[in-house]
């Protein structure tokens, strides 16, 4: 693989038990995707995603599910786990995923508050530090978890959970931005690559509001909206966070909540992005050869 294109691809890749093999490169010269401009609101499992600016694409998800299957080798019946793909919705970044949403029922944030929580935070941290290691071993490369450059927090005006992650790959920093917006049947997780691979943290949370406030919750399923009929999850915004870092967690006495390996049984369970500025350059060769 040409190690300058391979700098460009970044997977966090958190299956314990799942082997990998070495990702594919994405080809301009062959590759046949038709982005399309991102003007109109985007309708997304439990809601939509409006425009935040001009410039931004996305793939419809013939190209979406093509581009998956082609370029990173998942299986066709995994597509269906990402709901929108856009790049470059605000200047600042690179790509966003919009996945499919957890229904597990509403979920409580009393847990956030509990006096025990950056402990819990630190037991799901070291696991995800283990699973990140895991996966540096399987694939022969060096991965390694460098720290929060955003802590995970709760905005609860907003309702959403975020943080954002540094990720040394091979010698490249890499920033990644995860947000989940609550409503009333669980949560909607969202997946961010910003442009700048050094941004400063106070840039990430404008990258957060930005992407939180273009998505657009269906009437009557918006957070507040819950009332004590609804279904509830089992778990607490801690259990989101674990969720969103690929690791679960579960209760033992005198301990509180145990950070463990989550086993991933599908590929659609992986998270692969891609940087805007080489997919533009891939999407204006293509319009050129037309």
């Amino acid at each position: 693989m040409n190690t300058s294109i391979r700098k460009h691809l970044v997977f966090i890749l958190l299956a314990q038990a799942c082997l990998l093999a070495e990702p594919a490169v994405l080809h301009a010269e062959d590759a046949d995707y038709h982005p399309q401009n991102f003007t109109q609101p985007l309708s997304v499992a439990r809601g939509t995603m409006a425009p935040a600016g001009g410039g931004a694409v996305y793939l419809k998800p013939e190209d979406r599910c093509n581009l998956v299957v082609k370029e990173f080798g998942w299986d066709r019946d995994q597509c269906g786990t990402i709901d929108q793909l856009i790049f470059g919705l605000t200047p600042e970044i690179d790509n966003l995923t919009v996945e499919q949403p957890v229904s597990d029922g509403y979920v409580s944030l009393a847990d956030w508050d509990s006096a025990g929580r950056d402990e819990e935070i630190g037991a799901i941290e070291e696991s995800f530090k283990e699973s990140v290691k895991a996966q540096s071993q399987r694939i022969g490369q060096e991965i390694r978890f460098d720290g929060w450059l955003v802590y995970p927090q709760i905005d609860k005006a907003r309702n959403i959970l975020y943080y954002a992650n540094i990720l040394n790959w091979g010698g490249d920093r890499t920033i990644n931005i995860s947000v989940s917006i609550f409503d009333r049947q669980g949560y909607v997780p969202m997946k961010i690559v910003p442009v700048n691979g050094n941004i400063a943290a106070e840039s990430v949370q404008k990258i957060v509001e930005a992407s939180a406030a273009a998505y657009k919750p269906k009437a009557g399923s918006s957070y507040f909206e819950h009332s004590s009929g609804d279904k509830v999850a089992s778990y607490g915004a801690l259990g989101v966070l674990a969720a969103m870092l690929g690791v679960k967690f579960g209760k033992a006495a005198g301990v509180g909540l145990i950070a463990l390996a989550l086993v991933v049984l599908k590929k659609g369970a992986f998270l692969l992005l891609l940087p805007l500025v080489w997919l533009k350059k891939l999407f204006s060769r293509n319009k050129a050869g037309s």
